[in-house]
């Protein structure tokens, strides 16, 4: 967790007050992602057990908190199995048919799908290597995984252009996608999976900065 937390200042010795500030921003920075763990957590209990709160009532005659979560969990569960075999495998492609045709739903359900499988998937297959690329304009450079590699015909010749995934921070799953010219991006020293936990973390976890931009000078300020 990079604890404890130290505010070193060379040559000044840290008196009560030094002492309180550094325990205080300590315990704020190992509450934060608990409380907020426990927030969603909280929120997403809450919201399943009240979808199930008419099955809890018609089994019990009453609200019984936790229903909810453990039939979600069950109903995982089941998916899980079915995926596992053939049967199963063939009632979950019956479904996917249905949702693939429903209007509306249709274009959310399909993108869900395609993302879902990239991230599930082997993702040395569902991204290729990753770089930096331009964005939002020139000499700003973002994260992206490169998707596939095809030339355009241009009048002066043929161009060759990579199709890149950007993910957002801090949800991967949604992103842009875009085409850059090939001399246009940045190769990286970044695996799949050290560039995720960059892009999730917003930079807070890091690899070294010669890993993410090969060849450059490493300094005071590079991050571990």
């Amino acid at each position: 967790m990079g604890l404890p937390i130290r505010f070193p200042e060379p040559g000044k010795r840290h008196g009560f007050l030094g002492f309180l500030r550094s325990r205080l921003v300590t315990g704020l920075l190992v509450a934060f992602p608990l409380v907020v763990t426990i927030f969603f957590g909280r929120f997403l209990f809450g919201l399943v057990d009240r979808w199930t709160d008419p099955i809890s009532l018609y089994l019990f005659q009453r609200r019984i908190p936790g229903v909810g979560t453990a039939l979600f969990v069950l109903l995982i569960f089941v998916l899980g199995v079915l995926g596992h075999n053939v049967l199963g495998r063939r009632i979950l492609r019956i479904g996917d048919r249905i949702f693939a045709r429903i209007p509306i739903l249709r274009s959310i359900y399909l993108g869900t799908r395609e993302v879902t499988r990239a991230f599930a998937g082997d993702r040395a297959k569902s991204f290729r290597r990753v770089v930096l690329i331009p964005f939002p304009n020139e000499g700003v450079w973002a994260i992206a995984f490169v998707t596939g590699e095809f030339d355009e015909t241009m009048p002066e010749g043929p161009r060759h252009l990579i199709s890149v995934f950007m993910p957002t921070t801090p949800n991967p799953t949604t992103g842009f996608f875009l085409v850059y010219p090939e001399d246009s991006i940045k190769p990286t020293g970044l695996s799949v999976e050290e560039a995720l936990r960059l892009v999730i973390s917003g930079g807070l976890v890091s690899a070294a900065q010669d890993r993410v931009f090969p060849g450059a000078r490493t300094g005071p300020g590079e991050l571990k």
